[in-house]
């Protein structure tokens, strides 16, 4: 009987461990199962959201060559072009809506797109633009929208929505809502980019020397990267010093193959290779055109000098004696004879800001405020070399200002010119002191220097302020010493033009500063040293919205930038990471400027140190050198080495809101190009 117990005990042994056994067996496997069915239905995520991408890609793509001949249709109305009424209908009818039903009728798609829609976010009135498969408001209706006046400017700011599911049920429900914003801008490519040069000549191109940081995209279609950075002695001696490779956070684009060699790891900081993107759409300016069309456009709308025209090119260096004869013919004719206008016989002329005599002048006349303050209500002619001294008190021109011959306006207290200035000479802004506040346009036939050493941290009423744009038939050169200079005007220099401060008191950061919101066309070189350059707040006339405005530079030669913060440091000198810009400073401001040459342009950030919101781009040529010393130092010839974590001495960092503001002083392409933007996966 115990045996027979003995044996049953051990059958239910057995039949419980065979039951503990297949259950977890069955565990397992139902294990399996699941965790197959999460690697299916991951994979299949993996796919429908890969798929997705091409899908917003190839519409991208579709559009942009679409885009290629949908005309920029506009008409003039008092002086100001405007978009046609019918532009945004033909972008929706000929552009946007045949992408969209295109990428629908793809067999490959057709079936995993739940709806597809694009939305003009351009300002707060959104417009709808749907496909055969609309998507609801509700996958948009939140989104940010922009404060462009789509009468006015042709940049238009898309979203494209995008929600698919999953066709195969058995792999489980799977929804993703995809959205890809996009501008549509008029303005040239190189806007589009923090750095970059467009030359394929081999010998040209983009040249990286050592370790600068562009936090932005790039466009070069030749790249030489070196591991050496080169500077430049006093005597004009050259040197090298050992340094990392760049940084780049965005990507490169080109329009040809020629970078494949130096995209490696070794040539990029931390081994952060940017992708190489195919950009077959670079649009160039046509410079002497666009320079043309400025200058005949600032004449136009002047009733003094509207009967001046500048056919092409080849007549601008005549513009200099046409301005001059025009505006002697004026002052003939209506010469003033205020009594508060001296003759004098011999004088000398106003010294500049540092000191220096300019020249005599013989039988010239003179304006000063010695004994009471002086406000014309009329239009002053004066014929012949002219200097206006606010010696004592304030003088006020409340109408036009117009000179057959040289102009000194000299402020030693506050001078103000409500309305245009024309000079057949030179002219000169020398502020002492006081504020010099010119409102009108202003017509030189010769150079135009513009100086100031008021002390505007006592007083910030002191100082230079231009609001009306600048016309000179020779050179315009900007100089603020421990000053500020502030202009609200585009300006357009027949020659060269220059910003130059001083090095004198530069511990605490760059104290000769100009605040601009400027578009600066030159037809010689550019030279910019020893200065700030800060964006000039200002009310956008479309919109109302307060904005800051910026320099836009372009020159039809070379490009100078020199002696930026000379030996000065970011503090703290260390990077915090990703993007590897200051995380805040105080010190060191950012120029806020976009760089152009039609030449070639070279860049030191050994020495110097740049930190540029905006972006350069030379046509021929762009050199840049940078260092990220591991340490401070004030000589050059006392150059440290560099460090990994150390911030660079030459940082560009873009600004997109360049391709949004429509500023009427850029020059127009004619076509728009596609710049693509965020891109969310929800």
């Amino acid at each position: 009987m115990f045996k027979w117990n003995q044996k049953g005990n051990a059958l239910i042994t057995v039949l419980l461990i065979s039951l503990v056994f297949t259950t977890i067996g069955l565990a397992i496997v139902a294990s399996s199962i699941n965790s197959t069915k999460r690697v299916e239905t991951r994979e299949t995520d993996i796919s429908i959201t890969y798929e997705s991408k091409k899908v917003l890609e190839e519409i991208t793509y579709e559009m942009a060559n679409a885009l290629q001949s949908l005309p920029l249709d506009y008409r003039q109305i008092d002086n100001q072009y405007v978009v046609s009424d019918t532009f945004d209908t033909k972008l929706a009818s000929s552009v946007i809506m045949p992408t969209l039903n295109k990428i629908l009728t793809n067999q490959t798609y057709n079936n995993s797109i739940n709806c597809l829609s694009v939305v003009d976010l351009s300002n707060s009135t959104t417009v709808d633009i749907p496909s055969n498969k609309a998507c609801p408001k509700n996958t948009y209706e939140k989104d940010t929208t922009y404060s462009i006046d789509r009468g006015l400017d042709f940049t238009r700011v898309l979203e494209i929505i995008l929600v698919t599911n999953n066709p195969n049920e058995t792999e489980g429900s799977i929804t993703r809502t995809l959205k890809k914003r996009v501008i549509l801008s008029p303005l040239p490519s190189f806007l589009k980019y923090a750095v970059g040069s467009f030359s394929e000549d081999d010998k040209e191109g983009l040249l990286i020397n050592g370790s600068p940081n562009i936090n932005g995209n790039i466009y070069a279609n030749q790249l030489q990267i070196s591991d050496r950075a080169k500077y430049q002695l006093k005597n004009g001696t050259r040197q090298e010093k050992a340094a990392l490779p760049p940084s780049v956070t965005g990507n490169i684009y080109s329009s040809s193959a020629n970078l494949l060699t130096e995209l490696k790891a070794d040539n990029f900081y931390k081994g952060e290779v940017p992708s190489l993107n195919h950009d077959s759409q670079f649009i160039n300016i046509d410079y002497n055109r666009t320079f043309v069309q400025r200058i005949d456009t600032m004449l136009s709308t002047d009733d003094n000098l509207n009967s001046i025209t500048i056919g092409d090119i080849n007549e601008a260096p005549n513009l200099p004696d046409l301005l001059k004869n025009k505006i002697a013919s004026i002052v003939n004719g209506h010469s003033s004879g205020a009594d508060l206008i001296e003759n004098v016989p011999q004088q000398e002329a106003p010294s500049s800001v540092l000191g220096d005599a300019i020249k005599r002048l013989s039988n010239s006349f003179q304006i000063e405020s010695e004994n009471s303050p002086l406000d014309f209500q009329e239009t002053v002619n004066i014929n012949g070399d002219t200097v206006i001294n606010s010696s004592n008190y304030p003088i006020t021109f409340e109408k036009k200002l117009i000179v057959n011959g040289d102009l000194y306006l000299v402020s030693n207290s506050d001078l103000k010119l409500a309305d245009n200035i024309y000079v057949s000479g030179d002219l000169h802004l020398i502020n002492f002191n006081g504020d010099m506040n010119l409102q009108g346009n202003i017509f030189v036939a010769g150079a135009l220097n513009i100086e100031s050493a008021a002390n505007n941290k006592v007083n910030p009423d002191n100082g230079i302020t231009l609001s009306g744009d600048i016309l000179s038939g020779k050179s315009i050169n900007i100089r603020p010493l421990n000053t500020t200079i502030s202009f609200n005007s585009n300006m357009i220099s027949l020659d060269s033009f220059t910003i130059n401060g001083d090095e004198k008191d530069e511990e605490l950061g760059e104290n000769d500063i100009i605040k601009i919101n400027s578009v600066v066309y030159t037809l010689n070189d550019a030279f910019v040293s020893n200065i700030n350059i800060l964006g000039l707040p200002y009310v956008d006339n479309r919109t109302g919205a307060t904005q800051i405005g910026q320099l836009i530079l372009l020159a039809k030669e070379k490009l100078t930038i020199t002696r930026m913060n000379e030996f000065n440091h970011f503090n703290p000198m260390k990077e915090s990471g990703f993007p590897y810009t200051p995380d805040e400073e105080t010190i060191i401001q950012p120029l806020k400027a976009f760089f152009y040459t039609e030449q070639s342009a070279e860049l030191y950030g050994v020495g110097s140190l740049f930190y540029i919101k905006g972006g350069v781009f030379a046509k021929e040529s762009l050199e840049i050198n940078a260092i990220r010393a591991n340490r401070t130092f004030s000589m050059i010839s006392d150059i440290p080495n560099s460090s990994e974590g150390m911030l660079s001495r030459f940082i560009v960092d873009y600004d997109q809101d360049v391709l949004l503001r429509g500023i009427d002083a850029l020059p127009i392409v004619d076509r728009l190009q596609i710049i693509p933007d965020d891109f969310v996966i929800e």
